[in-house]
C-alpha cells in the first residue's frame, strides 16, 4: 500500500541505499548495514533479480529500504522510491502485540518474531517491491488500489511458490488465522468496494494484515495457479 499512508516512527532509522544507478541490476553498496544481515535486503535483492532472469527491468532505480517502524508493517512509498520496513526491535507494544496473538497460546516473544518476519519481510516487502514495479510501470494510473494490489499479491504468491512453497503454507496458514477475525465490511458491500476505501485509512496493522488476509484468499483461489513471468507479464 502506497502514497500518504506512511507515518516513521522509528526508534532508529537505517537507510540502506542502493545509490544513483538507473537500473535495478546495478547496487550501491548498502550504508549502515546492521552487523547481522538484515532479512529484508536479501529478500528485496532476490526478488529483483529473480524477475531481471526473465527480462523484467524498470527504469526506476531498485528502491533503497529505510529500516523503521510503520503502523503497516512495511510498503514502497512513490515520492521518496523508498521501501519502508520495520525491524522486530522498533515495533511499539501494540505492534509487537498483533504477532505474538496471531502465533498463538503462550507464544514467546521469538515466536511471535518468525510471525511478524514471514508477514513483514517475506510477504509485505516482495509485494511492495512489486508496487515498485507498478510505479515504475504507471500502472497505478490505470488500476483501482484494489486491482493494483490483487495484483501485486498474485505476483508475490507466485514467486513464493517458485522460491519457498513453505513460506506459501505459513502465509495461508496465519491468513486463516487473521480470516476469523470479524469482518468489517458493511452489509451490501463487496470487499474490492471496502478495500479501495479503506486501503489508506486503515486503523491498525492489524486491520490492514485482515485485509491481506482476504487478497492472500482470493489469490490462492485461482485455478490454474499462474506462473511468476505470466504475472509478470500481465503487469506490462
Amino acid at each position: 500500500m502506497t502514497g500518504t499512508r506512511t507515518t516513521v516512527i522509528g526508534l532508529l532509522t537505517l537507510v540502506l541505499s542502493l545509490g544513483t544507478a538507473h537500473s535495478q541490476g546495478k547496487k550501491k553498496k548498502n550504508a549502515n548495514v546492521p552487523p547481522e544481515p538484515w532479512t529484508g535486503i536479501h529478500v528485496r535483492d532476490a526478488f529483483i533479480d529473480r524477475i531481471g532472469e526473465d527480462g523484467f527491468y524498470c527504469r526506476l532505480p531498485a528502491p533503497a529500504i529505510v529500516v523503521a517502524d510503520t503502523p503497516l508493517f512495511g510498503e514502497y512509498e512513490k515520492n521518496t522510491d523508498n521501501l519502508v520496513s520495520p525491524d522486530w526491535t522498533q515495533l511499539r507494544p501494540e505492534g509487537k502485540a498483533v504477532f505474538l496473538e496471531l502465533a498463538g497460546p503462550d507464544a514467546t516473544d521469538k515466536q511471535a518474531e518468525k510471525v511478524f518476519d514471514l508477514e513483514a519481510h517475506h510477504w509485505i516487502l516482495v509485494l511492495e517491491t512489486v508496487r515498485w514495479w507498478e510505479a515504475c510501470k504507471e500502472l497505478t494510473l490505470k488500476l483501482t488500489p484494489y486491482q493494483a494490489e490483487l495484483q501485486a499479491a498474485r505476483v508475490t504468491l507466485a514467486y513464493w511458490r517458485e522460491r519457498d512453497p513453505e513460506v506459501v503454507q505459513q502465509l495461508v496458514s496465519i491468513a486463516a488465522v487473521l480470516d476469523k477475525d470479524p469482518s468489517p465490511i458493511p452489509a451490501g458491500q463487496d470487499f474490492p468496494t471496502y478495500f479501495n476505501q479503506h486501503y489508506q485509512k486503515t486503523a491498525s496493522g492489524r486491520d490492514y494484515l485482515w485485509m491481506q488476509a482476504q487478497v492472500i484468499k482470493v489469490t490462492m483461489a485461482e485455478d490454474p495457479e499462474p506462473a511468476l513471468v505470466q504475472t509478470m507479464k500481465s503487469l506490462e
